[in-house]
């Protein structure tokens, strides 16, 4: 197997109540946009469970800083959620891998089998172009607007997850 990542792509929160429901939208419109919806639910409420912990242990009044990392990686979607606790305790679960983080804090870890053999190099990635962000970065200070059909994508997506 092969451990070389083929995507990576993470989400800064604060750890408050609704970093939990902003990782789930989060990996539901990666997963979807990579073309795994099959593993969305499991990836989803993985994510949604390892921010749940540390939105548990932040104290409310100084709440935590959180990455939220998904990685194709080999035959697994790594889920990873990177904090800024001082004292965290351990998991609850004894499929998550806890390793300490880069900066203190932690990396909680779990790790999400691909379907039916499905390689990271053979998920099928959205075409993307070269450019850093989605819009142009303003040079002579003039109000920039997002990509129309961008904004109808995220739209369009988010209307089909309401009902």
């Amino acid at each position: 197997m092969s451990t070389r990542t083929t995507q990576v792509d993470d989400l800064r929160l604060v750890a408050q109540p609704s970093a939990v429901s902003c990782t789930e939208l989060f990996v539901r419109l990666l997963l979807t946009d990579w073309s795994l919806q099959s593993v969305l639910d499991e990836a989803a409420a993985t994510a949604a469970h390892l921010v749940g912990e540390v939105v548990d242990q932040s104290h409310p009044a100084r709440p935590a800083f959180l990455t939220v990392r998904l990685q194709l990686r080999g035959d697994v979607l790594l889920v990873e959620v990177e904090d800024d606790l001082l004292a965290p305790r351990a998991p609850r679960d004894e499929r998550i891998g806890v390793r300490p983080g880069p900066g203190g804090g932690r990396v909680s870890w779990c790790e999400v089998s691909l379907p039916g053999g499905l390689t990271a190099g053979e998920v099928r990635l959205p075409h993307r172009r070269d450019r850093r962000t989605l819009v142009d970065e303003p040079v002579s200070g003039d109000p920039v607007g997002a990509d129309p059909e961008v904004l109808e994508r995220l739209l369009n997506r988010l209307n089909g997850w309401s009902g």
